[in-house]
């Protein structure tokens, strides 16, 4: 959605955004619009961006984008992204788009978000299925992963809400969050 990709730059400019933590490759088209947008705020930092198939991604060459191949749920992977950044790292924008099942959303709260650091922000994509309020016959999606990850730890999320309303329409919605 446009207003989204408005939103994501906004948010790392204001959010003084150094590293951009994506799960979903797929061609790499927002892999290169992140990059982008931190070379445009001359940010130091770059996007590890992770999906499961080796062909997924179409912009292998360039400086600020680091391609992993793997299981964005797994703690192997986990690890792996998180030792990519440096350790006196700045904010982190980490967006969850990848596989949208319930089961494979939470996995990837449940490995991820603990990595993330006070003023971190996360964005859960395609929060809108399973009649949120598209796809009503999806199944239980990424809304019901954040529900349940949010409920299950009050305090390690606190919901962006002005954010998520502020163009009236999300793929997003009930997904957008900045760690505590």
């Amino acid at each position: 959605l446009p207003s989204d990709m408005w939103n994501y730059q906004e948010i790392i400019f204001e959010h003084g955004i150094t590293h951009v933590i994506e799960t979903g490759t797929r061609h790499g088209g927002s892999a290169l619009f992140f990059a982008d947008t931190l070379i445009a705020r001359q940010s130091p930092g770059f996007v590890v961006t992770v999906d499961v198939d080796p062909g997924s991604n179409q912009v292998r060459q360039h400086e600020k984008i680091k391609f992993l191949i793997g299981d964005s749920g797994s703690k192997e992977m986990a690890k792996t992204i998180f030792s990519h950044l440096p350790e006196d790292r700045g904010p982190i924008f980490m967006i969850l788009d990848s596989d949208h099942s319930r089961t494979h959303v939470y996995r990837e709260l449940e490995v991820l978000v603990h990595f993330l650091r006070a003023g971190d922000y996360l964005v859960v994509e395609d929060s809108c299925v399973n009649g949120h309020p598209v796809r009503p016959l999806f199944g239980p999606g990424p809304w019901e992963a954040v529900t349940e990850f949010v409920s299950q730890y009050p305090s390690i999320l606190i919901h962006d809400g002005e954010r998520e309303r502020k163009f009236g329409a999300t793929a997003a919605p009930m997904g957008y969050y900045i760690r505590t």
